[in-house]
């Protein structure tokens, strides 16, 4: 006898999502020598507390996602467990994007002027992001009064979360830009090891992440509901290891680049 196609995709759903925080625990435990010896003994500063957050964040998402996919919660109420639940992705999700920002700026000589218009474009996508979702999903016909109700439990997520997949792709896919423009204006006959780096890192973690949510936005809008969750956490999870990896082979080539000259943090070319 053949499964439902609900029951299939929900299940499938919550493969992908277990599997993640697998990922995510086993690559802990790859990269914590790294981390207690680029990020421990250095001072608290805006980059060490968004790679905090990014880094520890995504462990309770993706602790809260997994029960909420292998928990049977058919008689409770889920809405305040799943509005927290989406809280702390944001926050996993946005402290990411902020080391790519902090990044970019560096990368763009440190120009006041960009990093406030990113800052303003963040907001504006965050806003716009989260207030459309739930303005569309606001919008959906009432359920038929006649068919079983359905449990607010249930391990999906409604089609307008697409529009917040569409304006985080959207966000990277400006940031990649800019990142590929300053290289080839700024950078093309300079050939310093940090600016290598701090440009392959940036462009070698925001492909994929875009992929990601370009994924996310069109297994939503596309497949059927109960697939919908299916990258769910797999992004979370995308989003610290990356985050996290390039952060600590940039500490380590600048640390390298320091050690064979001196390096002009305005330019990222030695002097």
């Amino acid at each position: 006898m053949v499964a439902p196609i609900e029951n299939t995709g929900i299940q499938t759903s919550k493969y992908f999502n277990v599997a993640g925080l697998g990922v995510l625990i086993f690559d802990y435990f790859l990269t914590l020598e790294p981390e207690i010896r680029w990020t421990w003994n250095r001072r608290w500063n805006i980059t060490r507390i968004l790679f905090v957050i990014s880094r520890y964040m995504a462990f309770a998402a993706a602790g809260m996602t997994s029960y909420a996919a292998i928990a049977t919660r058919a008689n409770e109420n889920c809405t305040n467990f799943s509005r927290t639940s989406n809280a702390i992705h944001i926050i996993t999700i946005v402290s990411s994007e902020g080391l790519l920002i902090i990044r970019t700026y560096a990368f763009w000589r440190k120009n006041n002027k960009l990093l406030a218009v990113l800052l303003v474009l963040a907001a504006i996508c965050i806003g716009c992001g989260v207030g459309l979702t739930d303005f569309v999903s606001g919008l959906a016909p009432p359920a038929n009064p006649s068919a079983t109700p359905k449990s607010n439990c249930t391990f999906e997520a409604s089609r307008s979360s697409a529009i917040q997949y569409g304006f985080l792709a959207a966000y990277e896919i400006l940031l990649l830009y800019l990142m590929v423009f300053k290289r080839y204006k700024d950078y093309r006959d300079c050939n310093s090891r940090l600016v290598r780096v701090v440009f392959q890192g940036g462009v070698w973690y925001m492909a994929p992440i875009i992929f990601v949510s370009l994924a996310n936005m069109v297994i939503t809008v596309v497949v059927p509901p109960s697939y919908n969750e299916m990258l769910d956490l797999p992004q979370i999870v995308l989003h610290s290891v990356l985050a996290s990896r390039v952060l600590f082979s940039l500490h380590a080539s600048e640390r390298g680049e320091l050690e064979e000259t001196t390096l002009q943090i305005s330019t990222f070319c030695p002097t």
